[in-house]
């Protein structure tokens, strides 16, 4: 059985607590509004843009499951 990633999980709660609260948000975030996220440090940004690739595609329990991630 697959595992929620930890931190995966805390971005989304600091994209849901900034108001970015639904797949149609996220997708439409610039890198300014990604920039200007309160308490955000790089891997968090990383995890966010790996996050918005995952709604854009539709894949987001894939991914969520730790399918389909790309580190890169």
């Amino acid at each position: 059985m697959a595992q929620l990633n930890n931190k995966i999980v805390r971005s989304i709660g600091k994209l849901i607590e900034a108001g970015f609260d639904d797949e149609k948000k996220i997708a439409a975030m610039t890198v300014d509004d990604m920039l200007k996220l309160p308490n955000v440090n790089i891997s968090e940004l990383t995890m966010i843009s790996r996050i918005q690739k995952a709604v854009k595609a539709n894949k987001v329990i894939t991914f969520l499951g730790g399918g389909g991630t790309d580190e890169g």
